[in-house]
């Protein structure tokens, strides 16, 4: 690490600050590094050192300086320097940023307490108590329980993982085809959920990176508009369905055996799971207070203009203006808060000495994200100043059409997150880069502004989808990881099994997704053709259910 800060120092001294290969280090730099570690924070704060180096003219003194204050300290407080008056604080702070880590952390712990609860757990474990129940029915109720655990990637790992695996070996399933649903059901859920662990986190890269575009869209509403167009989370869940259904087990999945005769007991599993109500009744607390804080709150954080939509009557253009307001921080931390309070009140009284243990593992197993989150934001805020996504843009330039750029901004993310395995560590360096070369790409292509607006949306998925491509099949991920120890496999067995079905997704997602949009086609109209594809694929032989059986 220390070589190559010290190489980059010396390049970027001979090169000169201003030279387009100077402006290339901080990104070529943080990527080396998190791929040599495999520690995304450690990459991103290095490449933003970098960054500052080149601002610097190489004078390292200056360069830190220049780190702290102008990019560090904006992170948090925004516009607010030491020596301004208290009372402005709350006006120049940087809201979105503050609330992605306080929402991020409140919802860490809510989803430790409703774990330790083993309320959900329920389901699972009637679907496997009687020995008629086919292997099918049991998969696709891990299948559902992944799709309902959205708020939380590694709590539904961790949380189905354990509980389903000795039920698996009972029914002769394979822990690899389990850790598969668990694996592709985690991420890929929390990253297209409006409200998640990965929601903060995905909404401030989205307001700092289209900030330079001037769109009238707010982040949220960018990224609602994202969601149809995130080819490969959608078709991921989609593959795995299929394969459920038809018993599609292909490559090392077919050979896998199940672990019959190596039923383990797993840890507090003799613990009387809660009553299912006490983890519906907080997860529906949660959606809905988030929404209609949401709503309500929003004429107190009125939008840059100043516009302040009324309460009532209820209609879509309210909805809409409300969730381009300010009101996002506070909506989400006031309702992750109501939703962990309600949590514990209904936490079973017999066993609340683990509340606190629950509290506290579920906050900090999400500090390495949130330090990934930090860096993140401080790297896309000095690649901004150095102008490194006009650089970007300007190679493009007339090489690659702005159509085709959301399927080559897919390719550069799952590329990344395999090599490093840190899905917010791709978003975090894409991020600040492919959003405003748009506007960049746009312009040199004398293209209407029309297009910008058209395009962003499909960019933001691109690099979305692409994250979640490294943390489905990268044996550096930590979802990877912790999806095979929750179900009792190794980590390079699982990675195997589950990479024939990571590919065949992200080839659908480009070519049926991302080419077909290029070319014209709506991005339903190109959902529909992906989906019909994988049914296609998933027709083909070998459609037999070996997998799960010795």
């Amino acid at each position: 690490m220390s070589i190559i800060l010290a190489l980059s120092f010396v390049l970027i001294a001979f090169t000169g600050p201003d030279s387009s290969s100077a402006l290339a280090w901080p990104p070529i730099v943080a990527l080396t590094i998190v791929f040599l570690t495999h520690r995304a924070a450690l990459g991103l704060f290095i490449g933003s050192i970098v960054g500052c180096l080149s601002l610097a003219n190489g004078n390292p003194l200056l360069a830190l300086s220049q780190w702290f204050i102008e990019h560090a300290w904006p992170t948090f407080f925004g516009s607010w320097k030491l020596g301004d008056p208290l009372n402005s604080l709350p006006a120049k702070w940087n809201l979105w940023h503050l609330g992605a880590i306080t929402f991020t952390l409140l919802l860490g712990a809510f989803a430790a307490v409703l774990e330790r609860g083993r309320a959900l757990q329920r389901i699972i474990q009637k679907k496997g108590t009687k020995q008629s129940q086919t292997q099918r029915r049991f998969l696709l109720s891990v299948f559902g329980m992944g799709l309902l655990c959205f708020f939380d990637g590694l709590a539904n790992s961790l949380m189905i993982g354990r509980v389903a695996r000795n039920i698996a070996d009972r029914l002769r399933i394979s822990r690899a085809a389990l850790a598969y649903l668990v694996d592709t059901t985690s991420s890929a859920v929390a990253c297209i959920a409006f409200i998640s662990t990965w929601i903060a986190v995905q909404l401030s890269l989205i307001q700092d990176g289209a900030s330079s575009l001037g769109l009238d869209k707010p982040a949220y509403l960018l990224f609602l508009s994202s969601i149809p167009r995130n080819y490969y989370c959608l078709f991921a869940l989609g593959m795995a369905f299929l394969t459920i259904w038809r018993g599609w087990w292909i490559g090392p999945m077919r050979r896998a055996p199940s672990n019959s005769n190596q039923i383990t007991c797993e840890e507090n599993e003799d613990a009387t799971p809660a009553k299912l109500h006490t983890a519906l009744v907080p997860m529906c607390v949660l959606l809905l207070s988030i929404l209609l804080l949401y709503y309500f709150l929003h004429p107190f954080f009125p939008p840059s203009d100043g516009s302040v939509p009324p309460r009532f009557p209820i209609t879509l253009d309210s909805i809409q203006l409300a969730l381009g307001s300010n009101a996002g921080p506070a909506a989400f931390i006031l309702g992750s808060g109501i939703a962990l309070l309600s949590a514990l009140i209904l936490f079973p009284r017999h066993r609340r000495s683990e509340l606190a243990s629950a509290v506290g593992r579920g906050t900090f197993q999400l500090l390495p994200a949130l330090l990934v989150l930090i860096t993140a934001w401080i790297f896309g805020s000095v690649i901004q100043e150095q102008g490194t996504a006009e650089l970007l843009a300007e190679e493009l330039g007339d090489r690659v059409s702005l159509a085709l750029f959301p399927g080559a901004v897919f390719l550069a993310a799952c590329l990344i997150s395999f090599i490093t395995g840190s899905s917010w560590g791709t978003m975090g360096l894409l991020m600040p880069l492919v959003l405003p070369a748009i506007g960049t790409m746009a312009e040199a292509q004398e293209l209407l502004p029309t297009s910008i607006e058209h395009i962003t949306p499909s960019v933001i998925a691109a690099v979305f989808g692409g994250a979640v491509f490294g943390d489905h099949c990268s044996p550096f991920s930590d979802t990877t990881i912790i999806s095979s120890l929750a179900c009792g496999i190794s980590t390079p067995h699982h990675t195997i099994t589950q990479l024939p079905y990571a590919l065949i997704t992200a080839t659908t997602a480009l070519v049926t997704g991302y080419l077909l949009e290029a070319l014209g086609l709506s991005p339903w109209l190109a959902l529909l053709i992906g989906f019909l594809t994988l049914v296609g694929i998933t027709s083909l032989p070998p459609a037999r259910r070996a997998s799960t059986q010795n």
